[in-house]
């Protein structure tokens, strides 16, 4: 049986700038490959939540659109997984865990 992969995990070739970024081994690629066993479920927003529980002195959690209302930072970043592909120059926006541990009393 061939793995379910997305068209994203064949690498391309890229300029020799990119090249030197890249650890021995690793493929250069523009998208995300999805390794999955199965579909990825659909979540209603207004339904998920992020919870911090566990070694806690009180459960946090975050609703998605009390999520969103926290600062936010931005960084770029370059992405090496596990399955050998990388992707250069990613940018990502979101709360920092540091900022959501902040609010957890342990």
């Amino acid at each position: 049986m061939t793995p379910p992969v997305s068209r994203g995990f064949r690498g391309r070739r890229r300029p020799a700038e990119d090249a030197a970024r890249l650890p021995p081994g690793q493929y250069l690629t523009t998208d995300f490959p999805v390794l999955s066993a199965c579909p990825t479920p659909r979540t209603a927003l207004d339904e998920w939540s992020l919870t911090i529980d566990g070694a806690v002195d009180a459960v946090a959690r975050w609703s998605w659109d009390e999520l969103l209302a926290l600062p936010q930072e931005t960084f770029t970043v370059d992405l090496h997984c596990v399955t050998r592909w990388s992707k250069l120059g990613t940018t990502w926006t979101g709360v920092p865990l540091d900022a959501l541990l902040e609010e957890v009393a342990t």
